[in-house]
């Protein structure tokens, strides 16, 4: 979405609501006026294009997302490339909300809406701060439950309170902030076409490894080398070695290094018919499974394949990701796998 289509998003909301009650909009200063269908946060519609960062924070912890030229970043996670779309979509959804009516001003119903301060321990509300490029604060508003519309006419409505007052607000629309805060990051990891694949080897911690290769892209993947007496039974997981690369998105990231991946993980070495080496070292643990990717070209690899290697050193080495089980499952093949031995 551009900064444009961004104004032209927030200015197509603020429309003057006529016959509208009169509200009073209560905080620790003095109380100003405002009414029923107004903008909640006038001063962020007026300066929606200065809009460079967006701290959320909860109970849970606080997520940081800036904007560097034309691309957001998520600071936690070592400045790994956010998701701009649903940001400025975030954004869009706070800058539209109208005023409903007052809730309370008592600080003892405040978890009931669901807006209370969002750093206590059992907290359920997001404290949403966006700043402009010099790190002013623009707006800095609790978040709290939301109303669906249950006869779907599409008038969805939220708790809101702004930090530091003390009056909490229903307001018309819905900012989407639930779900954990790796939702905002870009999560197509790496591509590479099945056809293009041709060896996978997997290297257990005890040394023991698992060669699936094939001489041609047209043939079919087969294992090499097996033990005598061995007999491959899940042919269907040496095909998917081919698969190994292809379509990988992400869960989560750290910085390299910041995941537990043992220096004796799993590995997978992958290899191209054009010349691109992919290195994968693999570990799970308490259910989750965590990867680490080195990247480089073959000495023969044509120039198209070395640019395409240093572009994807770039992007994965300076991290450790979360992937599914089933994503990282080719990382991580064994013998027995293959044999349907117990």
């Amino acid at each position: 979405m551009r900064k444009t289509t961004f104004m032209v998003l927030v200015g197509a909301a603020i429309v003057a609501s006529a016959g509208a009650v009169y509200l009073s909009v209560g905080g620790r200063d003095a109380p100003i006026t405002a009414r029923a269908g107004e903008i909640f946060l006038p001063e962020l519609q007026r300066r929606a294009n200065d809009a460079r960062e967006l701290v959320l924070t909860r109970s849970s912890g606080t997520a940081t997302f800036k904007q560097q030229g034309d691309r957001w970043i998520y600071v936690e996670k070592g400045d790994f490339p956010a998701n701009g779309e649903q940001i400025r979509r975030v954004l869009v959804e706070l800058a539209e909300l109208r005023l409903v009516e007052s809730k309370t001003r008592k600080p003892d119903l405040y978890p009931r809406l669901q807006v209370e301060d969002a750093t206590g321990n059992d907290a359920r509300s997001t404290l949403m701060t966006v700043k402009d490029g010099q790190g002013a604060v623009i707006a800095d508003v609790i978040v709290g439950r939301r109303r669906i519309d249950r006869l779907g006419g599409g008038r969805d409505s939220l708790y809101v309170r702004r930090k530091g007052s003390d009056q909490a607000w229903l307001a018309a629309g819905n900012v989407d902030v639930t779900g954990d805060y790796p939702r905002f990051l870009v999560r197509a990891l790496v591509d590479i076409k099945a056809e293009r694949i041709a060896e996978v080897t997997t290297i257990q911690p005890d040394g023991s490894r698992l060669v699936i290769r094939r001489d041609k892209p047209a043939d079919e993947m087969v294992a090499i080398d097996l033990p005598e007496g061995k007999a491959v039974k899940e042919k269907d997981k040496v095909t998917k070695a081919a698969t190994a690369l292809a379509g990988l998105d992400l869960d989560d990231v750290r910085k390299r290094g910041e995941a537990d991946i043992p220096d004796n993980a799993t590995k997978a070495e992958i290899r191209t018919f054009d010349g691109l080496l992919v290195t994968v070292a693999t570990h799970e643990t308490n259910y989750r499974a965590w990867s680490r990717f080195t990247v480089e070209a073959a000495a023969d690899a044509s120039e198209e394949v070395r640019k395409e290697a240093a572009a994807l050193k770039a992007r994965l080495e300076p991290y450790d990701f979360e992937m599914l089980g089933y994503k990282t499952a080719p990382f991580t093949t064994k013998l027995v796998d293959l044999t349907g031995e117990s």
